[in-house]
């Protein structure tokens, strides 16, 4: 069975500072969502997800900073990621690294995706939690996409930024000043938080790398993982995978079947078996992800439907009273 989704604690070391540095209560408010000051001192321990997202967003408000998320994760460290991070920094490119990254996410934080995969001219960082019944975080996402800008900008240059910043939220306070932090144009209300990337500079070979050392690191990492993958059920990897390329990638049976080394007609097969099939899996991550939408967010329909990869909003209005029996204005 999957265990409870949790991440290292490492990761609340730049937060907890932040905090502390601007006058905040770091004792309450681990207090307020189930933490401890202890268990977070040891980098090494598995804290849950949830309390974790809970806890940030609670911090950003306290401290009426809305861009707490991505202001700190522009200013990370590669310890503070642990292992994982000094591994993207000794690899020979960045692409190298980012691939292994994705490789070993859940080295940090389990019922997480992230993806590298290419696009038009252009290379797609996804990152996305995808773990049942787990609540997502604002603050976490742009947390996570400004830590992997900032390892970025570490390993290429000072003067890297991304061609685009994607976010499956809708924009809070000055949604100018997230673009001026990431030096690059912030879409909000897309079906994934994501990044793209320009492939020539992920491409560049920046350093020779020590095949010794990253195999150290990587055999230390692998043995940090804190999900055994294949011990997810097959609709949860599936609904990872349609999480994590909705508006990137075709959502068919071939599509999904070939990233996971399987035939169609054995995805079919057993997501049958699981009592679902990849139609009811997407429309249901399409479902969530406009309702989040149409209640919390000033979208139009046409934005909400290009989010949902939809041809325009009047096919979107169409889906959407097929799924609920109600117009999606009922939900707004």
């Amino acid at each position: 069975m999957p265990r409870v989704p949790s991440l290292r604690a490492s990761v609340f070391v730049p937060i907890l500072q932040h905090i502390a540095e601007n006058g905040g209560d770091v004792e309450s408010l681990l207090k307020e969502n189930g933490l401890s000051a202890a268990r977070v001192d040891d980098s090494y321990a598995a804290v849950s997800l949830q309390s974790y997202l809970n806890f940030f967003e609670d911090a950003a408000s306290f401290l009426a900073d809305p861009m707490l998320g991505a202001r700190i994760g522009m200013r990370i460290r590669p310890a503070d990621l642990g292992p994982i991070g000094m591994l993207v920094l000794q690899s020979g490119s960045a692409r190298s690294g980012l691939d292994r990254f994705c490789r070993f996410t859940n080295a940090l934080q389990n019922s997480t995706g992230t993806s590298l995969v290419p696009g038009d001219d252009c290379l797609i960082l996804t990152y996305n939690i995808f773990g049942k019944g787990l609540m997502g975080s604002r603050q976490d996402s742009e947390f996570s996409l400004a830590c992997l800008c900032r390892l970025l900008q570490l390993a290429i240059s000072p003067d890297w930024r991304p061609l685009e910043v994607h976010f499956d939220h809708a924009p809070l306070g000055d949604a100018g000043a997230l673009s001026r932090l990431f030096r690059a144009p912030v879409l909000f209300g897309q079906s994934c938080s994501r990044l793209i990337l320009k492939p020539d500079a992920i491409d560049r070979v920046l350093r020779p790398e020590d095949s010794d050392l990253i195999a150290l690191i990587e055999r230390h990492v692998a043995s940090l993982v804190m999900t055994d993958h294949e011990s997810m059920a097959l609709s949860d990897k599936v609904r990872s995978l349609v999480s994590l390329y909705l508006g990137q990638r075709p959502m068919t049976l071939d599509v999904i079947a070939a990233e996971l080394g399987m035939t169609r007609r054995s995805l079919q097969r057993r997501l049958s078996d699981e009592g679902t099939s990849l139609r009811e899996l997407t429309r249901a991550h399409r479902l969530r992800i406009a309702e989040t939408y149409l209640s919390e967010s000033s979208l139009s329909m046409t934005e909400v439907a290009a989010a949902l990869n939809y041809a325009d909003g009047t096919v979107f209005w169409r889906a959407y009273r097929d799924w609920t029996g109600k117009a999606p204005t009922k939900q707004r």
